[in-house]
């Protein structure tokens, strides 16, 4: 039976329509005024009670995590429901993270926001992700840390990893991850290294270096390791440089999947907020929209070498044909000017970066036939042509009929060109260097080996088990 509601089968215009995101979720709301005046109304008890916050803050200067049992939290909406809309979506091809289209979601960041305030001072940076692991076929990420220099540094900070802390010692970026269903060993939790244990937290990754290896000289070191299992409705708290990662749970679990979502908190100097705060705390649509596709983007580069986790993020869109990943672009696109412009930046080089290593290393004829049976192709075309309520771009000239499948690898090409020129005018610098013309030649430049040939430059700390 044919999925009317899948995503390969939506267009620009459907997807900003409320009807069809309450079609996939009916049991959560969507830009319902009714219901986000109920919620701004309620703010009544505390989230958390102040002790519990102190408590956090602690934990977070002391070892660089922390955790709160569900129990000790009172949030302002239905955990579960956004656990079983997050089923829904997978089943209509949408990754978790687009629960961020729906109003529960932004009411549990602005619970979130009051916890963080009182916790760490930082502001919500709308840096969020939704997970979906299912142990028969997939894991959480593999051991990183959320930020490096070259994350910061483009922003404008100093290299040095002391920047990015306050006066006072907390991080100037710390992750509040909410358990929407069981978190435990069996269907994957999430694990830390203290910053005690942990030589680059403090003073940066060497150049040559494996941070893990440097935390654990010897065997006696595996013992510092932090499982923090959470129940439904409990969440756990790490700043940006604590080494984290979501295990692989146990292959014959036949539970229900380990569901999360995730909320980035930071100082404006540190990471800009990626769109105007002014716009929380309910989004319009199509913002919501725009921030979900960019996400997806944000995080396709684990595609390159963590496939399980990139699985985890993008459900059934992981296997996608590449004309998905452009018609995300695309929406992102469309709302690209109310973000910030380091955001826009990442999203440009991320989006570059994973489309020319799928032009590598994919069968491109077998693409190619499935960008013509599904994939997006229906919302990208609206899109290339101006969906209704689009203006387009007149000085692009006549509008193009739809390629053939034979032009697919060529247009796939252009648009990632498209990007790196539009990148590179914005900024006024070049950003990709010969990136474009080094791939198709087949000569990665100086790096080390990603999957499937070619080189990449390698990330100063790249932690062993990221490839």
């Amino acid at each position: 039976m044919v999925d009317e509601l899948h995503a390969t089968k939506q267009s620009a215009e459907a997807l900003l329509s409320v009807d069809y995101w309450r079609r996939i979720c009916p049991g959560l709301h969507i830009d319902d005024s009714k219901f986000q005046a109920s919620r701004l109304e309620r703010r009544g008890p505390e989230v958390v009670d102040r002790a519990s916050c102190t408590d956090v803050r602690q934990r977070l200067l002391d070892e660089g995590f922390a955790a709160l049992p569900a129990p000790s939290l009172r949030w302002s909406i239905d955990v579960a429901s956004l656990a079983d809309a997050a089923q829904c979506l997978e089943r209509h091809g949408w990754p978790p993270t687009f629960l961020a289209m729906y109003d529960e979601a932004w009411a549990m960041a602005l619970d979130a926001s009051e916890i963080m305030k009182e916790a760490t001072g930082n502001s919500l940076s709308m840096d969020i992700v939704g997970f979906l692991v299912d142990p028969a076929n997939t894991k959480g990420f593999s051991p990183h840390r959320d930020r490096q220099p070259e994350d910061w540094v483009p922003r404008g900070m100093p290299p040095q990893v002391s920047s990015t802390f306050k006066a006072d010692g907390m991080a100037k970026y710390v992750t509040l991850w909410a358990a929407l269903t069981d978190a435990n060993p069996d269907n994957s939790c999430l694990h830390f290294v203290p910053k005690a244990c942990d030589p680059g937290y403090s003073k940066g990754d060497t150049e040559d270096g494996d941070p893990m290896q440097l935390c654990f000289p010897i065997k006696d070191g595996y013992q510092n390791i932090r499982c923090a299992p959470v129940a439904q409705g409990g969440c756990t708290f790490h700043t940006h440089r604590t080494i984290h990662w979501g295990s692989s749970g146990r292959p014959g679990y036949r539970g229900r999947p380990r569901i999360a979502l995730s909320f980035g908190f930071s100082t404006p100097d540190f990471e800009p907020p990626y769109f105007n705060p002014k716009s929380l705390p309910f989004p319009a649509l199509g913002l919501r929209l725009a921030l979900c596709s960019a996400q997806v983007l944000n995080y396709s580069t684990l595609s390159i070498g963590d496939v399980k986790g990139w699985i985890a993020l993008a459900g059934g869109m992981a296997g996608c044909p590449t004309s998905m990943l452009n018609f995300l672009h695309k929406l992102f696109q469309r709302q690209s000017k109310a973000f910030h412009p380091t955001y826009r930046k990442l999203i440009a080089g991320k989006f570059v970066e994973v489309s020319l290593y799928r032009q590598k290393t994919a069968p491109k004829l077998a693409a190619a036939s499935m960008d013509s049976t599904e994939g997006g192709d229906q919302g990208a075309k609206d899109l290339e042509h101006g969906a209704e309520g689009s203006t387009p771009d007149k000085s692009a000239g006549p509008k193009r009929e739809p390629a053939p499948i034979a032009e697919a690898e060529s247009d796939e090409d252009d648009d990632a060109l498209e990007a790196m020129l539009s990148a590179e005018k914005e900024h006024g610098e070049v950003l990709f260097h010969d990136d474009f013309d080094m791939l198709n030649s087949g000569d990665g430049g100086e790096g080390w080996p990603v999957p499937g040939g070619g080189k990449r430059k390698k990330r100063k700390g790249d932690l062993a088990a990221d490839g």
